[in-house]
């Protein structure tokens, strides 16, 4: 196993966590400790706690029961309660593993990831690999979310027309959706977890000022604003390949094409 000599760095975390960090960093079975979740992204407030991933090896993981893979500390009762850490217990091998998904989960909490401690010289490496976005998938992901966000709001408006307002709320929030994901890949970055939408956005170069009209289109199940956010990128989008409105059925029927199934399952389009 290689190892490296890096300590602990444990500022900004609460002086319970730093202690619990302490403690892991000196059993040997932990390889590494990493600070994800709001913290590291510099979204805190009073509601943040310190989420932390624990890189176990893989013998000591494989003798914990599912229930033991994470640890909790939450002090305080009623309006005074507050949740200190969260912390999920894993391995340095299935944070390497992570590489090759295709979901979004696996990959945005590292973009911004702090190694608070690291017994291993590979977990640095780990993290940074994760955080990254390989330039072939960002390419076929603004293809694929383009015509993805594109075509679903054009059928919600004729869903709207037909009055089925259960089935406009889904369609809109899937070029919603798309549409995320193409801002955030055109800065070579993974999609953000629902709840960081707001902030995340606020951190996008965005001169065109799409992401207003993102938010607008899930405020009021607006299908024009999808649209209107899309007309606003096309210059951009066209700059990395993807094909203007008068291109796009071309493209979705190169696409959809099943020499290319394998590529559209990992892109989701349908």
């Amino acid at each position: 196993m290689a190892s490296t000599n890096t300590r602990i760095a444990s500022g900004g975390l609460f002086p319970e966590t730093a202690a619990r960090v302490e403690a892991w960093a000196a059993d040997p079975d932990v390889l590494g400790v990493l600070l994800v979740g709001s913290k590291s992204r510099g979204h805190q407030d009073a509601r943040s706690d310190d989420d932390l991933e624990v890189l176990l090896s893989d013998a000591a993981f494989a003798r914990l029961a599912p229930a033991e893979c994470h640890a909790l500390l939450i002090e305080g009762e009623g309006a005074a309660r507050r949740v200190v850490y969260d912390a999920q217990l894993t391995t340095l091998a299935d944070l390497e593993r992570k590489r090759g998904s295709n979901a979004d989960l696996d990959h945005w909490p590292y973009e911004r990831a702090q190694v608070v401690f690291a017994r291993d010289a590979r977990v640095e490496g780990a993290v940074k690999a994760l955080g990254r976005m390989d330039p072939d998938f960002r390419r076929a992901r603004l293809a694929y979310a383009t015509l993805d966000g594109w075509f679903a709001a054009r059928r919600a408006i004729k869903t709207r027309e037909r009055g089925f307002a259960a089935a406009l709320a889904l369609l809109v929030d899937r070029g919603a959706r798309a549409l995320i994901r193409v801002l955030f890949a055109l800065e070579h970055r993974w999609t953000p977890l629902d709840h960081w939408l707001e902030r995340e956005l606020a951190t996008l170069d965005d001169p065109v000022r799409a992401g207003e009209l993102l938010l607008a289109a899930l405020r009021d199940r607006s299908p024009e604003a999808v649209i209107g956010a899309f007309e606003r990128l096309e210059d951009r989008l066209a700059a990395e390949g993807v094909a203007r409105p008068a291109g796009r059925i071309a493209l979705f029927l190169e696409l959809i094409h099943p020499s290319r199934i394998e590529e559209r399952t990992r892109h989701a389009l349908s």
